[in-house]
């Protein structure tokens, strides 16, 4: 199953694009949305507006595509699970860029920076294997802990 998510925000041209590519049958796995304030309401998949707890959908998906928000991205890519995220770029000026390029730099997702690639970017999401992330040492904690040592 793939799980596509707009998080809490909404991105209709994400929503409308796996819509399209589930009508033209050119992805062959069921499809679950979760579509969040959106307009659009897609036609070819089963999809929610909103869940307190997004672990059954994580759970059960083989493939995750999300939009670039942080909270959805470390979730994800905290948890090892396969990742493909679009850009939302219509939110605070692109904000989104810089976490998902380091996310992608170290091999925890991919980056597909244009809807037109969405499938082939998918496709690759399949075959790929991804590094879970692992939060770097808290540096100022250690840092504290020798000054209270001291």
């Amino acid at each position: 199953m793939i799980f596509v998510t707009v998080g809490t925000a909404n991105y209709d041209p994400l929503i409308q694009k796996m819509d399209e590519l589930v009508q033209r049958g050119e992805l062959k796995e069921h499809v679950i949305g979760q579509i969040g304030r959106g307009v659009y309401v897609p036609k070819h998949f089963k999809y929610f507006r909103f869940l307190k707890n997004l672990d059954v959908p994580y759970r059960k998906a083989s493939l995750i595509v999300s939009t670039g928000g942080a909270g959805t991205t470390m979730e994800c890519v905290t948890r090892g699970l396969k990742l493909v995220v679009v850009e939302n770029t219509t939110l605070m000026e692109g904000h989104q860029a810089q976490l998902i390029r380091e996310m992608e730099k170290r091999g925890h997702l991919i980056w597909c920076k244009s809807l037109e690639n969405l499938l082939t970017c998918i496709e690759e999401a399949r075959e790929k294997s991804f590094i879970k992330f692992v939060t770097d040492d808290n540096l100022a904690a250690d840092y504290i802990r020798s000054i209270l040592k001291t």
